[in-house]
């Protein structure tokens, strides 16, 4: 006879994906037996707000708009709270933790990305705060003084974004990055350049195109002395690194499931194992990694009755961004990196800036807006992928 029990599945993380999945599965099937294993405290905050919070007036405690408890009742979980998934029984069909053995008939991984920590010298370098979980939050807030100079090291998304709060704030930002202008990875060089400006205006000191060395303590008085490649020394009260994320695919690498820069899934989110999953920032997807919202949801959708029995294929929307910098607003679509191409500019005029990326076969695959230009967010969703 056919095993008519209903379906055992666990999701290891308690992040965004962990908990979007979650909500999927238990919309899709009442009677699944859902596990969350967390290192963390299973509390509920949505993490991409971190990069603005500080603007907002957040705490860490005001955060959280779920706490475990609640959301355990909700979607009926069994939670398993400060346990860490050290391996995986692929044979077994059962995920080890330090509080033991938990089986399953599917497993979903969403363990999220770490941050990268660049190798500098300085008996104060692994002061540097990483905000990726509500606990660094936590520890920014209570370490930041009224008015401190802020070293941040680098100017991608998230630390672009944490110069424009804490300017606008009565801080001092000093942002340091070894590219020659914020957001350069995301955006074509006017762009970057009118970012600079803009926040340079209202008191950002820059430091592009150098690399600090070391950070030390400054002895006596509390603080830090930064020291970059060229010999400019730059004194702070507090450190915050924003040089990117790493994928974390230690559980997955050591089970020996197929991995690159992330975890590989398929169309449906599967591993090399058809019962393993992976979602969110630890997951590399076809087209590659998607650490943004929309890309976590839409795999959601596909991921969660796949692990219930019924194959869907993620179908990914346009993955733009809304780059959260007041002083210069920003949407855009970065086009994937594997494509060649080039950066037009359409549009330059009072009311902002609009440059599309064209491929080589005259293509659209990405576009950035600028202040009231936003606005065209969908309409310009909609012409990626057509002829130029």
């Amino acid at each position: 006879m056919a095993d008519t029990s209903p379906p055992s599945i666990v999701v290891v993380g308690s992040g965004l994906a962990g908990f979007g999945v979650l909500r999927e599965l238990r919309r899709r099937s009442p009677e699944a037996k859902l596990t969350l294993v967390t290192l963390e405290d299973g509390h509920f905050y949505s993490k991409p707000a971190l990069s603005t919070a500080f603007a907002k007036g957040k705490t860490a405690e005001t955060l959280v708009t779920s706490d475990a408890r609640k959301i355990a009742t909700q979607l009926k979980l069994d939670v398993r709270v400060g346990r860490e998934a050290e391996a995986i029984d692929r044979t077994g069909k059962a995920l080890l933790t330090t509080g033991g053995p938990v089986p399953y008939d599917s497993l979903i991984l969403a363990t999220g990305a770490t941050p990268i920590t660049p190798p500098i010298d300085g008996n104060a370098a692994h002061r540097a705060i990483a905000i990726n979980q509500l606990d660094h939050y936590d520890r920014f807030r209570r370490e930041l003084p009224d008015g401190a100079r802020v070293l941040v090291m680098g100017s991608g998304l998230v630390g672009t974004e944490f110069a424009n709060d804490l300017v606008s704030h009565g801080y001092q930002p000093i942002v340091v990055d070894m590219l020659p202008l914020p957001l350069a990875q995301l955006v074509p060089p006017p762009v970057g350049e009118m970012v600079r400006d803009a926040l340079a205006e209202k008191g950002v000191e820059w430091h592009l195109g150098r690399k600090i060395i070391s950070i030390e303590y400054k002895g006596d008085t509390p603080g830090y002395i930064a020291t970059l490649d060229d010999g400019t020394f730059i004194d702070s009260d507090l450190v915050l690194s924003a040089v990117g994320l790493r994928p974390n695919v230690r559980l997955a690498q050591e089970a020996g499931l197929d991995v690159g820069l992330g975890i590989k899934v398929n169309e449906f989110g599967q591993t090399s194992d058809p019962d393993i999953y992976a979602i969110g920032d630890c997951a590399e997807y076809r087209h590659g990694l998607s650490a943004f919202v929309t890309p976590i949801m839409a795999a959601a959708r596909g991921i969660a009755p796949s692990a219930l029995g019924e194959p869907t294929e993620i179908r990914f929307p346009p993955l733009s961004v809304q780059v959260k910098t007041t002083l210069m607003p920003i949407n855009l679509l970065p086009p994937s990196r594997s494509v060649e191409g080039e950066w037009r500019v359409v549009e330059d005029d009072a009311q902002g800036t609009k440059h599309i990326f064209v491929d080589v076969d005259g293509i659209m695959r990405g576009y950035v807006l600028t202040k009231d230009k936003c606005e065209e967010r969908m309409e310009m969703d909609a012409k990626v992928g057509e002829k130029v």
